[in-house]
């Protein structure tokens, strides 16, 4: 069943301004070391860094929490062994999702030269409690 759908686009641009502003503090609030990693080991770090951004913040729609259930390193995006992104959990998002029954989570990323776009595909069972698509 559909949980819940969450979308986001963001300037490849606006990000770059930002970490040249804030640096390293900033990088370490919203990626883990294994994000980074994998940015700066690939051809684009900024357009890398804007596409997990921007599937983070999909994600985030998809479960209707924001950022009040946990922290933005509480929500990897990572890829799996053929490349497709796939998202890993962590601290009190980790429990969220444990608590809702969160069977799986689909994301897709695309990137341009000055944007990334990413889509969050939330997937668990029919609850009352759930958003309004969810409940019986």
């Amino acid at each position: 069943m559909i949980y819940g759908t969450g979308i986001d686009i963001i300037e490849t641009q606006r990000l770059e301004r930002a970490v040249r502003r804030w640096g390293d503090r900033f990088l370490s609030r919203l990626y883990t070391r294994r994000e980074l990693q994998l940015a700066r080991s690939g051809r684009s770090f900024y357009q890398s860094l804007a596409g997990k951004f921007a599937a983070k913040e999909a994600v985030l729609k998809a479960l209707g929490t924001g950022l009040r259930s946990g922290r933005w390193v509480d929500i990897e995006v990572v890829p799996d062994r053929f490349g497709k992104p796939e998202v890993v959990f962590s601290g009190r998002f980790r429990d969220l999702v444990v608590r809702l029954g969160v069977q799986q989570v689909l994301v897709s990323v695309s990137h341009s030269r000055d944007y990334a776009v990413a889509t969050a595909l939330v997937l668990a069972p029919k609850r009352e409690d759930g958003p309004e698509g969810c409940r019986e």
